[in-house]
């Protein structure tokens, strides 16, 4: 890329604290990438990929939507994960997007991840060690019948996803250590807060579509007006919630509300108030 171009995204960085962290974690970086939607920035993403070898992450996690049913897009997310599984450990839980794809072509899509070394967490979890020490990340899988779409076939009114069926797709937590959760709706957060997440990485809203000043972003995908987690950063019972306003889009045109790459950094109480935005 060259020196001195402007990106056609922002990078929004984030501090998050907590005395559950082991100390070998304190100053970990994560990249969270969501809803790219085929996305490209720039020759075979150099931008991009320029901005994440800028922050040196120790870890990418991807939470959905990264790729969906319009042309090229499945290409482009593959040809973006090829570029970085050679420098960092990528986590993905495909998004309600992913989900729609016909199956033998969604299939194809987490074959392809897997063989490139991307960990696809349906429903898992796997353990993140450093130094001796080790946290948790759980990757969350919700059906399809609660993104309460009225547009879908299927739609339940009044359906809510609860800490009930977070412990039975993904077990208990355990709260024994850190436990980060990737769940691409952020709809249900007060019940992956309730399960045991300490740290929850979500995408699907798009920051609200339209951002209105005071009253934040206007639309969810669930045809809702004034999301509660449309963007950012929200904490809740000492439990944390990171909401990527997303890279692409799928449908209208994003106003006030520019893309943006996640960039979180876990710390240690002591040197950074957990609710400080520094980006």
């Amino acid at each position: 890329m060259k020196k001195g171009k402007k990106v056609p995204f922002k990078t929004v960085c984030y501090r998050i604290n907590s005395e559950k962290l082991p100390l070998e974690f304190y100053g970990f970086r994560i990249i969270h990438l969501s809803d790219l939607h085929g996305a490209v920035y720039g020759r075979n993403h150099n931008m991009l990929l320029h901005k994440i070898h800028e922050v040196k992450p120790n870890l990418v996690v991807m939470t959905g939507d990264l790729a969906d049913g319009s042309r090229g897009g499945m290409l482009s997310f593959i040809k973006l994960t090829e570029a970085l599984c050679g420098y960092y450990p990528l986590y993905y839980i495909p998004g309600n997007h992913e989900q729609e794809l016909e199956r033998e072509i969604y299939d194809k899509l987490i074959r392809k991840l897997q063989h490139r070394g991307v960990t696809v967490l349906n429903n898992k979890w796997c353990t993140i060690s450093r130094r001796g020490s080790f946290i948790k990340i759980y990757g969350l899988v919700t059906p399809m019948v609660y993104y309460k779409d009225p547009m879908r076939e299927g739609y339940e009114r009044g359906i809510c996803f609860t800490a009930e069926n977070t412990r039975e797709l993904l077990g208990e937590a355990d709260e024994s250590c850190y436990n980060l959760l990737l769940a691409h709706n952020p709809l249900y957060f007060p019940s992956y807060r309730d399960w045991g997440a300490d740290l929850t990485l979500s995408g699907h809203i798009h920051g609200g579509i339209i951002r209105i000043p005071g009253l934040g972003g206007l639309l969810s995908p669930d045809v809702s007006f004034f999301p509660k987690y449309d963007g950012g950063h929200f904490e809740e019972k000492g439990k944390h919630l990171i909401v990527s306003r997303g890279l692409g889009n799928h449908f209208l045109v994003r106003v006030c509300n520019p893309p943006e790459l996640v960039v979180i950094t876990l710390c240690a109480p002591a040197l950074l108030h957990s609710s400080e935005k520094i980006s």
